[in-house]
């Protein structure tokens, strides 16, 4: 599109309205901005925000916008009526990431304060605070079918939760460096996620497996989605890329003919399967993996250097009410038990990421004596290369010398040599058994 939809500063976050002719966007200049992308105009600029405006995202049932930003604050207006109609306080720092549940019933949020909250829609009120992550939380993502909240922290961690019981149900140790970015395929089965090292990981999560790793950008990677009913990655990174990656059987394949099929007849090529991919999608692809060598994202880095990961599933029976306590006793006793039941299991992820961090050095320290044994091998071969050539300089010298006096000799087959000194040279040869008998002269 020739027009641009500027800030005056950074552009923090995007989205867009369930008909897709809006986009909304909210930067570091504290401005939420609403765009008609039909007419190429500013719609409306909501500047209630006092810092950053970090993250955006949209409740299509309700035609709501829902915004996070560094002063603490999670806002929501009305695009239809053009105004500002709650502000959820509960953070005490910046928040990072806001997601709605597919039902448009809750708000889940992430923050610096290292908490993780679930708000309800249309009441705005605070139903669940999750103080499980040891250090700031960077995204946080419903999965399409509404059961599980994640969310991931700058420790690596990504902790799946239970919306129900609102406690973690399982743990991902999978990066030692932050994790800014998740993304959940339309099944719910799948998890993708992107780290400050670059790399992308596809996660199982029906049988709890690293599925796919690969080193997608040089630099931190800022976001990941599935797209294109989970065919495709779209990936941006720090490095000021977006990059397109596609699973290896969403590219159709020509079938070819077995032998008797191409000796007896079927002899017109079959045509290729049918891919829902656009056609500009598909020739990049196939342009890149055959000029560029791209790998493929179902193609993991092998052998697995330094993959050294857990995933961790967190069962817990919740305590059964004690009838003789109030309904409030018993809702004050089940929140402290879970402030309880997730600090303790704060303390074992620490223990996990130390030991991972343990294995990990181990598996490096492996990878440098791999590799030094492989130079060392590379120089003694080297070495006996160039010995060998120094054993066989005399050997070329001696057939240079004989060449030489054949050159020499004389139409009648006589040298001139032999015939001055009255000597004649018999060449060497190599006996049966390996060794060799060297040239030399004798008289006629």
């Amino acid at each position: 599109m020739n027009y641009q939809f500027k800030h005056t500063n950074s552009v923090r976050s995007i989205g867009f309205t369930a008909t897709g002719d809006v986009l909304i966007s909210g930067g570091d200049d504290a401005i939420i901005r609403v765009w008609d992308l039909n007419t190429c105009q500013e719609l409306q600029a909501f500047n209630t925000h006092s810092k950053s405006v970090t993250t955006v995202a949209v409740i299509p049932i309700y035609d709501l916008l829902v915004s996070g930003s560094d002063n603490s604050t999670i806002k929501i207006f009305s695009l239809k009526d053009r105004k500002e109609i709650q502000t959820l306080r509960g953070h005490s720092g910046y928040v990072q990431s806001i997601a709605i549940s597919s039902d448009s019933t809750l708000i889940a949020s992430g923050g610096c304060d290292r908490n993780v909250k679930i708000w309800k829609i249309g009441t705005w009120e605070e139903v669940s605070s999750i103080a499980a992550h040891s250090n700031d939380v960077r995204m946080v993502a419903f999965s399409p079918d509404g059961k599980t909240l994640a969310s991931c922290d700058d420790d690596g961690d990504i902790i799946l939760w239970d919306i129900q019981t609102g406690l973690s149900k399982c743990t991902i140790h999978g990066y030692s460096c932050s994790v800014r970015s998740l993304s959940f395929s339309s099944n719910s089965q799948f998890l993708i996620s992107g780290g400050d090292n670059g790399y992308i990981k596809i996660w199982d999560l029906k049988n709890g497996t690293l599925i796919s790793s690969f080193h997608a950008h040089p630099a931190g990677i800022s976001s990941v989605n599935f797209c294109f009913n989970n065919q495709v990655i779209a990936s941006s990174s720090w490095d000021k890329t977006v990059k397109l990656w596609i699973m290896e059987d969403a590219i159709p394949k020509v079938s070819k003919p077995n032998f008797f099929q191409a000796l007896f007849g079927n002899k017109q090529p079959e045509p290729e399967s049918v891919s829902s991919l656009p056609k500009f999608i598909l020739e990049k692809a196939k342009e890149n993996i055959h000029k560029l060598n791209q790998p493929l994202a179902n193609q993991v880095d092998n052998p697995f250097e330094n993959e050294a990961y857990s995933f961790k599933w967190e069962t817990c029976q919740a305590p059964v009410r004690n009838l003789q306590m109030s309904l409030d006793d018993w809702y004050r006793f089940l929140k402290d038990w879970k402030r309880n039941e997730e600090e303790r299991r704060k303390g074992q992820r620490a223990k996990e990421r130390l030991r991972l961090q343990e294995e990990r050095l181990k598996l490096e320290r492996q990878k440098q004596e791999r590799l030094t044994k492989e130079q060392q091998l590379r120089e003694e071969k080297h070495r006996q290369k160039e010995e060998h050539s120094r054993r066989e300089e005399p050997k070329r010298e001696g057939i240079k010398q004989v060449n030489q006096q054949q050159n020499n000799t004389n139409f009648w087959g006589s040298n001139s040599l032999s015939n001055s000194s009255g000597k004649i040279y018999i060449e060497g040869y190599r006996r049966k058994d390996g060794t060799e008998v060297k040239g030399y002269w004798r008289d006629k």
